[in-house]
């Protein structure tokens, strides 16, 4: 199942300049609850990929434009 991952993402040496990231997130499980914690490994890799990027707060929505 397709997701939408929404993250508010902020730079470590600026704080409080923020952005909100959309990423098409497959092959998640369709129960909300079991995609919510696979979610949370990508949510890692990405902040591992971006240094310097701190990932504030995230939701992970399904998508609907299947």
């Amino acid at each position: 199942m397709l997701y939408t991952l929404i993250m508010l993402v902020c730079l470590s040496n600026t704080p409080e300049a923020c952005e909100v990231r959309e990423e098409i997130v497959r092959d998640l499980a369709e129960n909300p609850g079991v995609a919510f914690m696979q979610a949370q490994a990508f949510v890692a890799r990405w902040i591992d990929e971006h240094p310097g990027r701190f990932v504030q707060r995230w939701r992970l929505s399904p998508d609907l434009r299947v």
